[in-house]
């Protein structure tokens, strides 16, 4: 055989080689690493049988997600979960994702479980209960155990909520409460006030009879969403919210007509999403620059206006309505405001109306109030999805008679 034929056929036997083998073994570490932690726990500490350093890469996975979905075999999951943790070897266990649907007769002590995770300095801890039993309490001893690496909480479901003195969450920057119970309100406070770093915190209210009053009193707060997951169950009669760091706020479902919503500082707040809820219009929330707000009810119409008022640096106005139907809602007219707020005159520059229905009397009036004074307008983008042909060309036609304040102002109609 001539050498250029040898080496023709050596390089085609390596490509087929490579072809044929184990390219994923030929990965480095690191991204190995990312794609273990991708997938169920259970299912990488399965590849451990492969090889030695098989059995090393699911040690030093950063990232742990267990399940338990209600079958038998509760106490091996268990013992699986604590061998699992114990053996890892990475220097900080990033994420522990803990997840179980119990029965009435089930019984796991997770506190011992999560008490390894925070000897592992997990930096984000996920816990979820699923069980019409009585809700799991949350350890209390394990609120002061995470203060140097715990960054990320969140709790879910069936899960209580009991703190009887100040906790100490210094590293905790955010808090997510999912659905779960309080013991009272302060086991809020207590909770809240020992989060001195808490930047992002997220609640969804549902079942919480002991609590009437929730305050968040937070310095350091930067994002807020506070969501009730059904109106039926949102028994919480006030929300008092001191947070003079906020720029992001979202509600959605909180205030009824026998609630109240209580903002003492809110200085910074840049965004704003408000869905189903009342809002404070007392205040002049100066660096507001985004507003986002749900049209489900023709009055809020009225709430509209105070918002633009309250105000005056808006630059995005964005409106989604809900295809009411003014028969549906008895209600007072609209009324055209006696003053032009500051932020049609100067600042806004972005409209965005979705739902744009343009058969109700108010909603007309509010897009040609809004068109003939925002002098800065740059763009306006009307959205209706099932709306035909003939109508989308009558509303466009009635949008673009009016006078704009605007010149440079671009219409869309969808």
């Amino acid at each position: 055989m001539s050498a250029e034929l040898f080496s023709s056929y050596s390089a085609t036997k390596r490509c087929h080689t490579l072809s044929n083998g184990d390219r994923i073994s030929e990965l480095p570490d690191a991204l190995l690493l990312q794609i273990l932690s991708l997938i169920p726990t259970k299912d990488a500490v399965a590849t451990s049988v492969l090889s030695k350093r098989w059995r090393f890469l699911c040690k030093m996975t950063p990232n742990l997600r267990f399940c338990y979905h209600g079958t038998k075999g509760l106490v091996r999951f268990s013992d699986n979960v604590c061998r699992c943790l114990l053996s890892h070897q990475a220097p900080v266990l990033q994420s522990l994702h803990l997840k179980m649907i119990l029965k009435n007769d089930s019984t796991i002590d997770v506190g011992v479980l999560l008490g390894i995770a925070f000897g592992r300095h997990v930096r984000e801890l996920e816990l979820e209960v699923y069980s019409s039993d009585e809700p799991y309490r949350f350890p209390t001893s394990l609120y002061n155990c995470g203060t140097g690496t715990l960054e990320t909480l969140k709790l879910g479901h069936n899960v209580l909520v009991d703190v009887p003195f100040p906790v100490c969450l210094k590293a905790l920057r955010t808090l997510r409460l999912n659905a779960v119970s309080y013991n009272d309100a302060g086991s809020v406070v207590n909770l809240l006030s020992g989060c001195s770093s808490l930047e992002n915190l997220e609640v969804m209210m549902y079942l919480h009879p002991d609590v009437e009053n929730f305050t968040i009193d937070v310095p350091s707060l930067q994002c807020l969403t506070l969501i009730a997951a059904d109106e039926e169950y949102a028994y919480f009669s006030s929300y008092v919210i001191n947070a003079p760091s906020l720029k992001y706020l979202n509600l959605k479902g909180l205030i009824d007509e026998e609630s109240s919503l209580l903002i003492e500082n809110m200085p910074e707040l840049v965004e704003a999403h408000i869905t189903d809820t009342k809002f404070p219009t007392d205040r002049i929330f100066k660096q507001l620059v985004y507003l986002e707000l749900h049209i489900y009810a023709p009055e809020r119409w009225n709430l509209l206006m105070l918002m633009l008022h309250s105000s005056p640096n808006l630059q995005v106005l964005k409106l989604i309505g809900e295809w009411f139907r003014k028969r549906d809602h008895p209600h007072k007219k609209w009324s055209q405001p006696k003053y032009v707020p500051e932020c049609l005159v100067n600042r806004i520059e972005t409209l965005v109306w979705n739902h744009y229905n343009g058969e109700v009397e108010d909603e007309r009036k509010v897009a040609q109030y809004i068109l003939r004074n925002a002098s800065r307008l740059e763009t306006a983008t009307f959205s209706r999805l099932d709306i035909h042909l003939e109508k989308r060309l009558e509303r466009l036609k009635e949008l673009e008679s009016v006078v704009w304040a605007s010149n440079s102002c671009q219409l869309v109609f969808k």
